[in-house]
């Protein structure tokens, strides 16, 4: 399935945009970790009462978790609008049209 000689395989449509949810899950997912990494020094650090610091953690967790779900939910979505599969971020295509 060559258009221009060379062996390059056309993409179905929605395949580039599932890539950019995907960066933008990855981008948000380090966010996230590197709020956790600032918060795990800080109560090394002792800024933080013990109470604070897992208050603070659960709270981290929970909006860090909305956020990625979100995302998830529009790669999801995404998928069966096209009749794409997200398998562990390897966007493939169905054969079932």
């Amino acid at each position: 399935m060559s258009n221009d000689g060379l062996g390059t395989v056309e993409q179905p449509p929605g395949v580039e945009q599932l890539e950019q949810l995907k960066d933008e899950y990855r981008r948000k997912n380090k966010a996230l970790d590197a709020e956790r990494e600032e918060l795990e020094e800080a109560v090394r650090d002792r800024r933080y009462s013990p109470g604070q610091a897992e208050e603070l953690s659960r709270r981290l967790e929970d909006s860090g978790r909305a956020v990625l779900d979100e995302v998830q939910a529009r790669i999801d979505s995404h998928c069966i609008a096209y009749g794409l599969r997200d398998n562990s971020f390897s966007a493939t295509w169905s054969e079932e049209e």
